[in-house]
């Protein structure tokens, strides 16, 4: 079997992909409060207590749902939860708790399959999962086309997740922060199904089916908007710099640019952007005035894999950040040609719902803060009122994704 090590662990989350393990909430002891035993139809199982974490999944950030459920089959589907940051992996990041390493690293995938379940709960003192009555039964599952009734019955992992205040003393304080604990439940047996149907309750005592077809995320799940719906007001002339030694940044991959989201060849989504301006507190249905910003203004832009599957970007700073001239869409930033302004090649894994976050003062100086060449890169010249794009060319589904709007003083 492969070995699941610290830094294989961390690839598989998509390390630098907006993933972070952060600390255990509390002092209770991941894995520490595992079940082993039978289960219906005597399937064996064994529960692995993840902890706590106060860092919010991409799961909760959609309507009501009370939990999440993936089907882990092998080493390369781990979609590791926040957990117990257990120190550093020797290259400045974080790493998994030593004992969930051993446990999956123990997890036979031959004879088993592991069922990753996480909810919400109101306080720090919700650090458990109780997992009972596992087994397998027919349940009925979203089809995968328009054929029939659009639904499919199939064999499926059920059983039931509630969330647990494991204090022993009712005096015991609980930090009021919301947390979402998670538990890894392996099941051991023959002919295991690959899905997964689990009746979950919050610590609120909300409770609903969950499955394991339920992607993180969904395009219409996210916050914001992808372009102002009417033509731009003011296009100016193509931009020049009063700095002859200026050169503009280069648009890269404009071949094809998806507008908000991309799709793989079956016409499935798999990235989706947003914009948001968090000044404005109006209708949320005016996207005029919601994409309206002044110099000044700060402007949030997201990028989430919107996808069943883990999907790969390059790094965070291959983007343009654009205005619509006469001469076309042109990058509003550029450097002196002795800058050596280079891009590395890595591909980062994005795990369904995560992706990438982009915050920008709509200042020339707030433009190039945090890029990887701040040093080096500048705006020229100033900016002007007009329809701006960010453009990020690294991406499944398409050369780029873009998000509009407007700059109007």
């Amino acid at each position: 079997m492969q070995p699941l090590n610290r830094r294989r662990a961390l690839r598989l989350l998509g390390a630098g992909a907006g993933v972070s393990l952060a600390g255990c909430l509390g002092e209770s002891d991941p894995g520490g409060g595992a079940d082993g035993g039978a289960g219906d139809g005597g399937l064996e199982v064994d529960v692995f207590q993840a902890g706590a974490t106060a860092s919010r999944p991409p799961w909760a950030e959609v309507g009501d749902r009370v939990g999440f459920v993936r089907v882990i089959e092998s080493l390369d589907d781990v979609p590791l939860f926040a957990t117990a940051d257990d120190g550093d992996d020797g290259d400045g990041g974080p790493r998994p708790p030593e004992d969930l390493v051993e446990w999956f690293e123990e997890t036979d995938f031959e004879a088993s399959v592991v069922v990753s379940v996480q909810t919400a709960a109101p306080n720090a003192c919700y650090r458990e999962l109780e997992i009972d009555d596992v087994g397998t039964e027919t349940v009925t599952f979203a089809a995968d086309d328009d054929e029939g009734d659009g639904v499919e019955r199939i064999e499926a992992i059920t059983g039931t997740a509630a969330a647990v205040d494991v204090r022993e003393d009712e005096a015991e304080g609980c930090a009021q922060v919301e947390t979402y604990p998670a538990a890894y439940v392996r099941v051991t047996g023959e002919d295991l199904p690959s899905a997964a149907a689990f009746t979950i309750t919050n610590g609120w005592g909300d409770a609903g089916e969950v499955r394991s077809d339920e992607a993180p995320i969904r395009p219409d799940d996210l916050a914001g908007y992808v372009e102002p719906p009417h033509d731009p007001q003011n296009v100016p002339a193509a931009l020049e710099c009063d700095d002859e030694a200026f050169e503009r940044l280069p648009a890269t991959g404009d071949d094809e640019v998806a507008w908000g989201e991309t799709v793989d060849d079956d016409g499935d989504s798999v990235f989706a952007m947003r914009v948001e301006n968090p000044q404005y507190d109006g209708d949320a249905d005016d996207v005029d005035r919601a994409l309206a910003f002044e110099r000044g203004d700060e402007v949030r832009i997201a990028l989430r894999n919107v996808s069943d599957d883990r999907q790969s970007t390059g790094n965070r700073h291959k983007y343009n950040l654009e205005i619509l001239t006469e001469d076309g869409w042109e990058d509003v930033r550029g450097a002196d040609p002795d800058a050596r302004i280079g891009y590395t090649d890595e591909g980062l894994l994005h795990p369904p719902g995560r992706g990438f976050e982009w915050t920008f003062e709509l200042s020339e100086e707030g433009l190039v803060e945090g890029h990887a060449h701040e040093d080096a890169v500048r705006v020229c010249p100033d900016l002007h009122p007009g329809r701006y794009r960010f453009r990020f060319w690294s991406v499944a589904g398409a050369d780029s994704i873009a998000v509009a709007f407007d700059l109007v003083a």
